[in-house]
Formats: structure tokens, sequence, C-alpha cells
């Protein structure tokens, strides 16, 4: 993994911003980002995106041989993969940090917390159990990747459902879909990791962008920068399944405290969207309507060049001011015809002025070459 280094301008600027009670983005320290959540034609397929952040999830199963240590339970598997799909700075087919520490999370989240049922995944015991396998693909990397995986995880084991078995003597016969109805995953709880981002010790912002996370645990050359991620693992029953810090001590008892009640109301709200998402879904497969990724992908998703590369939210600042200046120049220059802007300037709050890129189709340029006027 490549390292993305920032200068010590954007580390002030943001640092400045985020103590003055601001985000690049316009939101608030304890908002975050719009989820979605959209599920495939199989079971056990989904994709979430939180924000820029996008993950696939896609749960598998097959039949193994248990454990020895445990004879009667089945066996779960989360693998997470991140390629430069997901950002310019990783390696394809190269294991990074980053990847051991979601899998090690996630591990903790879902398997520690004994939330799922294990024992229904047992066929015959000491011979034959179900064996679930989490693949945990980043298709984009903004931020939070820590919660976005997580939801996902959750997501996808929850509407996730394995074929029927039937033993007779001592033959066991797997059912395919059209002969008997799938069995749904057991799950006893629903637990979700939320991360905050910790700057100055003090101050505590959910959802942090790429550029948020890597500042706060960043260390600065003057007395260091007292930041971290906290990682807080909850479901909704507001039940702690997991705690973890990444990044510098922190000194204020309060500052948890204050997590875990931002991450109680986070977690029910996460819940409750993807319970009533897998209803709709299970719903639409009842009527037979085909529900599949690409209802998903719209036209300026499939291209590249009309992505929003830039969001910055102004506070304090008058829409008005600028088609005033706006009008001015078209006075001066009247004769002239100005190259178009790709970026509007549009209210998004009360006395808030969004910087937005303009959305739409690419269009073909006429490029004169020397050749052709000679």
């Amino acid at each position: 993994m490549r390292e993305v280094y920032l200068s010590n301008c954007e580390k002030g600027f943001l640092q400045k911003v985020i103590s003055e009670g601001h985000r690049l983005d316009g939101r608030n320290y304890n908002e975050s980002r719009k989820l979605e959540i959209s599920f495939g034609s199989e079971y056990g397929s989904c994709i979430v995106s939180l924000g820029e952040t996008k993950v696939l999830a896609q749960v598998s199963c097959e039949v193994v041989q248990p454990k020895q240590i445990r004879p009667n339970e089945g066996i779960l598997y989360i693998n997470v993969e991140i390629s430069p799909m997901a950002a310019p700075q990783f390696e394809a087919n190269r294991q990074t940090d980053l990847t051991v520490y979601l899998n090690r999370l996630l591990e903790k989240c879902y398997k520690d917390s004994k939330c799922i049922d294990l024992e229904s995944l047992c066929i015959v015991v000491e011979e034959k159990v179900w064996s679930l396998r989490v693949d945990i693909k980043v298709l984009n990397h903004e931020g939070n990747l820590i919660e976005c995986a997580s939801i996902a995880t959750l997501a996808s084991l929850a509407h996730f459902k394995r074929p029927d078995v039937t033993r007779s003597g001592d033959k066991v016969i797997i059912h395919t879909l059209i002969e008997k109805d799938p069995i749904p995953t057991v799950l006893y709880h629903y637990p979700v990791c939320i991360a905050f981002a910790i700057f100055s010790n003090d101050i505590l912002v959910s959802d942090p962008s790429f550029i948020e996370e890597s500042v706060c645990t960043s260390s600065s050359e003057e007395g260091g920068n007292k930041g971290g991620i906290l990682v807080v693992g909850m479901n909704q029953y507001k039940e702690l399944c997991l705690l973890d810090l990444m990044g510098a001590a922190i000194y204020n008892s309060n500052l948890v405290h204050k997590a875990l009640i931002n991450a109680a109301d986070r977690c029910k709200e996460i819940v409750d969207l993807v319970k009533k998402s897998i209803v709709n879904n299970d719903t639409l497969r009842q009527k037979r309507v085909k529900k599949n990724f690409s209802d998903i992908i719209t036209t300026e998703h499939m291209l590249s060049l009309s992505k929003r590369d830039l969001s910055i939210c102004l506070k304090n600042y008058n829409v008005d001011d600028i088609e005033m200046s706006q009008d001015e120049e078209m006075e001066d220059d009247e004769d002239q015809n100005p190259e178009p802007s790709k970026y509007d300037v549009v209210p998004s709050l009360p006395q808030t002025a969004e910087i937005i890129a303009q959305k739409g189709a690419s269009s073909w340029i006429e490029i004169s070459s020397g050749s052709e006027e000679d």
C-alpha cells in the first residue's frame, strides 16, 4: 500500500475548521452521510453506500467437516478485499494493514458477540455442518470503511438463506430452491460498528470522511495531534459488543460516554433500515419482481467524468453575491464568450452555499489539428 501524504496546510486548515464547529461537507458533528442498501438477485448479496463509500458483500455456503473442539456448530468466515478499484493507493492481490484491521474488527463484532446461531448450521454432529463465508469487496474508499463494511456484513447475513437439507439414513440430500424453500440465517441480535473521529482529544466527529480520518490519525511535528479513530460495536438493545481505539489515548472519559450514547441511537436507526430493506426486498420477490444491481446503476454512475469531484459547503455565505458579481462581469465582457464552468454554487441550507460539480453526460469536443489547416 502506497502512503497518502497530506500537506501541513491541509492538516492545519481541517483542524481549524473542525475546531470552529464546521466540516468541509457542511455536516454537523453528529450528522452522518446518506445510507443506501441495495440487494442483488441472489440471497446474501448487497451493496451498501455510505456517502461516496461503497462496499459489496456476498454470502456463500458449503458443507464442511466441523472443528473438533465444537463438533455441533457451524463455521463463519469473513474475508475483506481492498483492490485498486477502491483507491489508487491500494495494490492488487496484496494484503495491507487496513485489510487485517477490518478483518479483525468484523470477526470480533460478529463471531465473538455470538450474534449468529451456529448450532442451527449443524447437519450431522461431528461429520457435516454448514460453513458461511462472507466476502467483502470495497468498491470505493471515501472514509469510514469499518462502518460501511459492518452494515454490509449485517445486511448480507440477515438477507442470506441457505438450502434446506433432508437426512435419510446416512445420506444427506441438499434440496434446490425449487424443491424446498430456503432457510434464513438465525440472528440473535444485530451488531453494528460505529466509527468516530477524535480531534484535539475533546471533539467527537461521527462518520468521518477520508481526509478527516487521515488528519486525526496523523501526527504533526509540532507537539503531535491528540486524535484517533474510536470504533464502537453495539446492537439494537444498546449492548456493547466491541470497543476499539486507533491513535492517541483518550484522557477524557466523558468523550467515550458521549460516543456510546451517539452509537446507540445510530445503531437503532441502521438496524431499522436494514430490517425494512429486507422486508421490502422479500415483498418484491414474492411478487416476482426482478431486482438486481442494475437498478442502482444510472447513466451518471457509468460515466467516469461526470462524478462529483468537489463538494464544499461554505457557511455564512450569500449566493446573491455570486450572481451580482457574475452580472457585473457579463456587462464588462459582453463580446467575449467565457468558458462554461463545471461547478455550480447552490443554496443547500440556510446561510450555506454548496459548490457542486455539474452532472450530465460527457460531450464530444472538436479539436482542430495543424495538418488540416495547412
